[in-house]
């Protein structure tokens, strides 16, 4: 697995210098930085001692969805979770992420926020998942570089479980942009309202993310809303014996 570290709106070029320190402890692929507001300064030179080359090579994009080029799965890391009526902030543990992941072999990415207001409800919906580190303590939001250190840990302790390589093709970009679009169609024929169906996609989005879809399972998704797309756009099959069955 190919592991990079996204940063989005970083402010202060000493967290900058310590994220490329955390970087090259855990042997992260790529540092990339959305719109950072801070320079890579001599500060940031300072606290990142030995692990320059972190900062010598880092990528700096304008937005996220430029970032996901470089990753497959995207994990946002965040302190400010969601209840019943954020949809959009359902988090899992970070230690349940990994236990998921085990034998995916393509690009990750931990997303990380601005170091005052963390992710955006937009920026979190651009992910794949949303994890959060419990706490014990008072103060449940860590510094980045601390975020990303624990997160990559996790990773770390738990890359030689045994697992069913196979099992853990994880569903692809590819198929959960098809899953949406027959989804849609599917919404289109339905007696609800037209200005529900994009928090209905996204909450279906976010049910998919969450539960570690794989390759295996979205083929089936995909093909049960392809079926019932068919008979709703066409003839019911012949096995169908309500009163629509031989109707178009």
């Amino acid at each position: 697995m190919k592991i990079s570290i996204i940063v989005i709106g970083i402010k202060s070029s000493g967290n900058l210098g310590a994220l490329a320190r955390v970087c090259d402890n855990f042997n992260v692929d790529n540092l990339i930085l959305v719109d950072p507001m801070c320079e890579v300064d001599e500060i940031a030179y300072e606290r990142a001692t030995k692990s320059r080359r972190y900062l010598d090579n880092i990528i700096i994009v304008n937005k996220l969805e430029e970032a996901k080029e470089y990753a497959d799965v995207l994990v946002a890391l965040s302190a400010r979770i969601g209840g019943f009526s954020n949809i959009v902030r359902t988090a899992v543990p970070i230690n349940f992420v990994p236990q998921k992941l085990s034998g995916f072999e393509g690009r990750l990415a931990f997303v990380l926020g601005r170091e005052d207001s963390g992710l955006t409800n937009n920026e979190v919906n651009n992910c794949d998942i949303l994890a959060n580190i419990p706490l014990p303590g008072d103060n449940p939001v860590l510094n980045i570089s601390h975020a990303a250190s624990l997160s990559l840990w996790e990773f770390i302790r738990n890359e030689n479980v045994e697992i069913d390589k196979h099992e853990h093709v994880l569903m692809t970009r590819e198929e959960k942009k098809a899953f949406e679009n027959f989804l849609r169609q599917i919404l289109s024929h339905a007696w609800i309202e037209n200005t529900k169906h994009d928090l209905i996609v996204q909450i279906f989005n976010t049910v998919l993310s969450r539960s570690f879809v794989s390759g295996r399972e979205a083929s089936a998704l995909i093909g049960t809303l392809r079926g019932i797309l068919r008979s709703l756009d066409g003839e019911h099959p012949p096995w169908d014996d309500c009163p629509k069955g031989d109707q178009k």
